[in-house]
């Protein structure tokens, strides 16, 4: 009797090789979903990062020309750094908290309130962070502000005219990202008032808190500290991104 040997894969043989391939294709997958979201937080990450870069270097340049009060008037208004104001006996820190209510971190659906939302009585919404006065080329006086704010649609800023960017995709829902607003306006002595720019955006809506401390030991010198997150790549959490800066006025 001649024995023939069947050519081919068993049934068991078939299972081990499918539960391989399911293996392979899933580690291939996760390996491809973490590259692609770790390629999505560098590109977050750098883009938050250009966005602090730029405000800081334009907020360096334009305080190293601040104009400070006359020799023989040192207390003369609409001179040097105006707001926040120096005091010799503590540091003044101003930032976010000054200006917004509620106060961070917050609630699953609270959203910050801004100018005549603010409802902080002890706030004062309608200044700036930062404002100082500069001198150009042509002797005129410019005030330069800083502040914080989000996108408005006209009705408001607060549910349900919220027009920001969707809770969801914030890195926190704790943190509300905002805008760097910037101001840039040229007193008119002939109307004796001040025009030009008011609360441009100079920044995407990613920055988490803007801080501007003047330290009691001098009254020259003005710290930035600029704030933003960036979701981490397992989404499981984010990266707090912070530049600081000091700038030593001139004389």
């Amino acid at each position: 009797m001649v024995h023939r040997t069947r050519k081919g894969f068993t049934l068991i043989e078939l299972v081990v090789a499918m539960a391989i391939f399911f293996i392979l294709i899933y580690m291939a997958f996760a390996s491809f979903t973490y590259i692609l979201a770790f390629s999505r937080y560098n590109q977050q990450r750098e883009n938050v990062q250009e966005n602090i870069s730029i405000v800081m270097d334009q907020i360096t340049k334009e305080l190293r020309q601040t104009v400070t009060p006359p020799y023989n008037n040192p207390t003369a208004s609409e001179f040097g750094v105006e707001i926040p104001q120096y005091d010799v006996t503590t540091d003044t820190v101003r930032n976010l908290k000054d200006i917004s209510s509620p106060d961070e971190p917050l609630g699953s659906t609270a959203y910050l309130q801004f100018g005549d939302s603010d409802t902080d009585s002890s706030d004062t919404p309608d200044d700036p962070i930062l404002r100082f006065y500069i001198m150009d080329n042509s002797g005129k006086k410019h005030r330069i502000s800083y502040t914080l704010g989000v996108p408005s649609d006209g009705n408001g800023y607060y549910p349900p005219h919220y027009s920001g960017i969707p809770k969801k995709y914030w890195p926190s829902q704790e943190y509300e990202p905002c805008e760097i607003l910037y101001s840039n306006e040229i007193w008119d002595s002939a109307t004796s008032s001040w025009t030009g720019i008011t609360n441009q955006p100079v920044t995407e809506q990613v920055i988490t808190n803007f801080s501007v401390i003047r330290p009691s030991w001098s009254d020259k010198v003005v710290q930035i500290v600029i704030e933003a997150m960036v979701k981490a790549p397992n989404k499981n959490g984010y990266e707090r991104v912070r530049y600081i800066n000091q700038v030593t006025l001139r004389q």
